[in-house]
């Protein structure tokens, strides 16, 4: 296959995922009624509206809370476009976006025009839809066209790169090595990474496993490029990832601009947004005073009745031309003083998509970082490259890849990620090796599996349990117990109740004092319970909101999916699959395995059927671990 063929090739895949995706919410949406919509995940409804308060700009966020009968699994994530609506006798809806969601609460952010007519929202049920956004596709499409046809020197290097050729060789400012005095708060592998980045002429790649400090690192990294660059993009696929590293940055004293659509950006850095920053300009109260002196023209010109004289037309029309004229110079002041603090930024934050932002047509940077790189489409890493000397990728190929619906998509490669095709390939590849989450035990097997072997525990992490003499792995085997799984033909998903009823004993045997029924140990202890499966996750919160013997303890119940990212001193893991076929469907994926075996501090619990399980030889494999190195355990040892 051709360069231009393999492009030609993802350009298509982008296509048929745009075209499943759209495909999606109409089957959802069309001829549907709303209880429909609810059941497949793309609808709230009712929901009551418990706050509201001003936000980034002229924004308003809303606070949304779904009824208790409404518990199933939904597909709202963090930045996804949706509608607010009301039912009432004169139907409403507002475009908004999701800023949180969390249990059985959603913040939205709309325009706050919304407040005009909230009184309408009272009148009927209120409910919150996902809707579909065509823009990032269109925004990858584009890119990957450019890369096609680009003749820039940079971009041919870059092309080059990917395609595991000899690249074009750019030379490297010396000076960019020499400002390395900030990163002595680093492990040795950490500052490897930074002054090997610092050193790639093109392309590098900073690996960091689960509890390795790739944040960290990616922080000290930009702060050493700060010190000697004109500008610098950080990039992530979501907006959540570009906040923490903007945050990080700002807290550090470092100048950091965040880009994007000001509804996807969180109350925290709110004051890093263009927006704010302009209104916090010297330059804004002229551009305020004018677009006051436009308004008031305008009004004035409004004022006149239907039937006046010569005159009277003449100064209305002359009041319309100064209202239409005052507005546009108030456009090109906003626009100067725009242009002005973006050129004045070294670092600007954004999404990847978020890059096209009408605000950066035209700017470039010397160094484009890349976190989330493990989970980032190929074409939106090139819709930030066309912008760049040099990338530096960031993050774990053996975690989660990005979500792709289409099959077709799949077969075509659009799930191989850039940052995966050049790990083993490429010289500047770095590799995060000191780890600060997981007592050893529970890392080994990961390490083993995934890493190699080459991951090692810092010492304040490497015995740490909850309690002397604790084990700190735990492998709870359902085999023979006859707790099948259980299918729910409604929400097309897996739930396995014999596996919480296992959990929640284990719980009791081991960490509840009897005399008071109270968990002492467990007092001060973070406890996260995963499950690949949503409907385990809506079937263990629903019986934990009934379970008041464990009400008091932190608990929180997510997918493998949910908890990327997170750690929890104790994670209790429910793999639900139990069958006479021996089927175990995605479990198969191994990273998704990885990403739920190294979310825990102290102590991890894995329940499942072995028998089930053993038809595929991971599982296998970490079962004779667990027997050599961990705790071993039948289920029937808590069946009495």
């Amino acid at each position: 296959m051709t360069e231009l063929d393999r492009y030609a090739q993802l350009l298509e895949a982008t296509e048929l995922e745009r075209a499943q995706e759209e495909a999606y919410f109409r089957s959802l949406s069309a001829n549907k009624t709303l209880k429909e919509k609810a059941e497949s995940g793309i609808l709230w409804y009712p929901v009551e509206i418990t706050k509201k308060h001003y936000t980034i700009g002229e924004y308003v966020e809303v606070v949304v809370k779904r009824s208790k009968e409404e518990t199933g699994k939904h597909q709202f994530r963090v930045g996804a476009g949706c509608v607010v609506f009301s039912n009432g006798a004169e139907h409403q809806e507002w475009s908004g976006t999701v800023s949180f969601v969390q249990r059985g609460k959603m913040g939205v952010i709309l325009k706050n025009d919304f407040l005009q007519k909230e009184d309408l929202f009272r009148e009927g049920h209120v409910g919150v839809e996902l809707v579909y956004d065509e823009r990032p596709y269109k925004v990858m499409k584009a890119a990957l066209k450019e890369v096609m046809r680009s003749k820039e020197p940079v971009v041919e290097a870059l092309r080059a790169g990917v395609r595991n050729l000899e690249a074009l060789d750019l030379p490297v400012p010396e000076e960019e090595l020499l400002h390395t005095n900030t990163i002595s708060h680093l492990n040795v592998t950490q500052q490897e990474a930074v002054k090997g980045a610092l050193g790639a002429a093109q392309m590098s790649i900073i690996h960091g496993p689960p509890g390795t400090g790739k944040t960290t690192t990616l922080v000290a990294l930009v702060q050493a490029l700060a010190k000697v660059e004109k500008r610098i993009f950080v990039c992530a696929p979501s907006n959540n990832a570009v906040d923490l590293l903007a945050r990080q940055l700002d807290v550090l004293g470092i100048p950091v601009l965040r880009i994007g659509n000001v509804t996807r950006i969180g109350d925290s850095i709110a004051h890093l947004t263009l927006e704010e920053k302009a209104r916090n300009h010297p330059d804004w109260k002229h551009i305020k005073k004018v677009k006051i002196q436009a308004e008031e023209a305008q009004k004035m010109a409004g004022t006149y009745k239907r039937n006046f004289s010569a005159q009277q037309r003449k100064e209305r029309h002359e009041m319309y031309k100064e209202a239409r004229e005052l507005r546009k110079w108030a456009r090109e002041l906003g626009d100067r003083l725009t242009a002005d603090i973006i050129q004045n930024t070294k670092v600007i934050a954004t999404t990847l998509v978020g890059i096209s932002a009408p605000a950066l047509e035209g700017i470039k940077c010397n160094t484009l970082v890349i976190d989330e790189a493990s989970q980032t489409l190929e074409a939106e890493c090139w819709n930030a490259m066309l912008r760049a000397r040099r990338v530096i990728f960031a993050g774990d190929h053996f975690q989660l890849p990005p979500t792709v619906k289409s099959l077709e998509a799949k077969k075509l490669g659009l799930d191989n990620t850039l940052l995966e095709r050049m790990s083993g390939v490429i010289q500047h590849s770095y590799l995060l090796r000191e780890q600060y989450r997981m007592n050893d035990e529970i890392l080994s097997f990961s390490n083993e599996q995934f890493y190699e072997g080459k991951l090692y525990s810092n010492e304040k992490v490497a015995h740490h349990r909850l309690r002397k003499g604790d084990d700190p792995v735990t492998l709870i085997d359902t085999s023979g117990c006859a707790f099948d799984e259980v299918f729910n033909n409604k929400q097309r998903s897996l739930s396995n109740p014999g596996e919480y009823f296992i959990l929640k004993e284990h719980l009791h045997v081991h960490f509840q004092d009897r005399t008071t029924n109270k968990y002492p140990d467990l007092a001060e202890v973070s406890i996260g319970i995963i499950s690949p499966y949503a409907e385990q996750v809506r079937y263990i919160r629903e019986q934990l909101r009934q379970d008041t013997d464990l009400a008091g303890l932190d608990i929180e119940v997510d997918s493998i999916d949910g908890f990327q990212g997170q750690e929890k001193d104790v994670i209790y893991i429910s793999l639900v699959r139990s069958n006479a076929k021996g089927e175990i469907g995605f479990l198969k994926d191994s990273r998704r395995l990885n990403v739920a075996l190294t979310r825990a501090r102290k102590k991890l619990v894995i329940i499942g059927d072995m028998t089930t399980l053993s038809s595929y030889d991971l599982f296998n494999q970490l079962a004779d671990h667990v027997e050599k190195n961990g705790r071993y355990q039948s289920a029937w040892e808590y069946m009495s």
